[in-house]
């Protein structure tokens, strides 16, 4: 009774704290590339009458699916209750109406990265497999990693608990013009990065060295590939053993955080990528390191920068290539079958190749093979990615554990140490400590 108590005062908690958020609408992506033509509406619409609700992220997938909405309803008779979030508040969102039943979420978009694996082992998400076995759908065309990561963690049983929507690598977003005023060339490690940020950081003239996160939860995935270039990770899968704070990771940790607070902008620590795309895509950064699926934001054909942006493989030249999102279906639905219709649509072959040709990075090997598809990326961003697959030594940005969250609350607080100049060794000893226990927590919780 107790726990319960606790639990239902969290709830309370959380529910109100959610209430003081504002609903906010994905950032505008590049102008529409044309679009299939719709099909023509079904004969017999067996969903006719059905409402789902589908809650999004704010993201530039998400931009792009919404102009299209009216066209399932029409082909379906389904009709949809549309909702889009900020990717923290839609993971607390989340979280308080699944732990509830669920039963007023009919599909979401999850980060198999994040918080899949708990949802699973939680018994959110609906067995979605025999969407991915169906002939139409062409389940088989995803790139294998990203469908994985749907499944449970070191099962082997073919159950998909969802369908994976985008994929990303980190790239280097450059200012061609600030680097050609100062003969300076694109940097090619992290020594030439560091000196190359450092002699374009001009705050005077409105122009720092380089803009990145710096919030500490959020910069976790961005500070991973920084790590892996030093040679370190979060821990040992061998032992389960923490290892955020070995030399290689120290060193990692130390150099992100005198990049931001050296060549960086002011209030760096309270920077998600949002806030580093504002000041990159205005003309406030030279260099940025961060998602090639949002390059849009940062330097699309909108932005003030979109004629002078470069991009490049990232200097530590040890990224990752993710699974960023995808769709999952609540096992609460009511409508589970209503909203795998929209599932099959919305991650569609066609709608997906739609999608990929307006410059985002989805999951499925036809999009990427298609030239058409492609078009629409600049050149150089096109040959950076593909680079990038070609380099990844990791499929994840962040610690594989149920608990996610609180472990990249841990490791963001060395980050925060080290943008502001303190003791970044202590900091991670602290840290890691604090991580360890997270992971033979999760690991005694999946043992029994």
């Amino acid at each position: 009774m107790k726990k319960f108590v606790s639990m239902m005062l969290c709830l309370v908690m959380v529910l109100s704290l959610a209430a003081c958020g504002a609903k906010e609408e994905p950032a505008p992506s590049a102008p529409a590339a044309s679009a299939p033509a719709a099909s023509a509406p079904a004969a017999e619409q067996p969903y006719a009458g059905t409402t789902i609700r589908v809650i999004l992220a704010g993201h530039d997938w998400t931009t792009a699916v919404k102009d299209r909405l009216g066209e399932f309803t029409e082909q379906t008779g389904i009709e949809i209750e549309f909702e889009s979030y900020p990717e923290d508040q839609l993971s607390t969102k989340l979280n308080v109406e699944l732990a509830s039943g669920g039963q007023y979420i009919d599909v979401f978009m999850c980060r198999p990265l994040q918080e899949v694996q708990q949802f699973i082992q939680n018994g959110y998400l609906a067995d979605v497999s025999d969407l991915m076995a169906d002939a139409e759908f062409q389940g088989d065309d995803f790139i294998t990693a990203a469908a994985d990561s749907y499944k449970q963690s070191g099962a082997n049983d073919g159950i998909y608990y969802g369908v994976p929507l985008v994929t990303e690598r980190q790239v280097l977003y450059y200012r061609k013009d600030l680097l050609e005023a100062k003969g300076i060339a694109v940097p090619t490690n992290l020594d030439e990065f560091k000196a190359a940020a450092a002699a374009l950081h001009d705050p005077a003239n409105g122009v720092v060295g380089f803009v990145g996160r710096g919030l500490a939860n959020a910069a976790v995935t961005q500070f991973s590939a920084y790590m892996y270039g030093f040679g370190g990770d979060f821990f040992d899968f061998t032992t389960g053993t923490a290892t955020i704070n070995s030399p290689e990771a120290v060193e990692a940790f130390q150099y992100y955080g005198d990049l931001l607070r050296e060549s960086g902008p002011d209030g760096a620590l309270n920077m998600h990528w949002q806030q580093a795309a504002a000041i990159y895509s205005t003309g406030g950064a030279a260099f940025c390191t961060d998602a090639d699926a949002i390059w849009q934001s940062f330097c699309g054909p909108e932005t003030d920068v979109a004629d002078v942006a470069g991009f490049a493989v990232s200097p530590h030249n040890s990224t990752w290539s993710v699974c960023s999102w995808g769709l999952g279906v609540s096992e609460g639905s009511e409508n589970k079958e209503a909203a795998k219709e929209f599932v099959k649509w919305a991650a569609s072959v066609d709608m997906t190749k739609y999608i990929q040709g307006k410059g985002i990075s989805t999951a499925r090997n036809s999009a990427w093979a298609d030239p058409a598809c492609t078009a629409n990326y600049p050149a150089e961003l096109l040959a950076a990615i593909q680079k990038g697959n070609e380099i990844a030594t990791k499929s994840y940005d962040r610690p594989l554990t149920t608990s996610v969250s609180a472990a990249r609350d841990v490791i963001g607080s060395v980050i925060t140490t080290a943008i502001e100049g303190g003791d970044v060794q202590a900091a991670a000893d602290k840290a890691n400590a604090e991580f360890q226990a997270i992971l033979d927590a999760d690991a005694a919780a999946a043992a029994g």
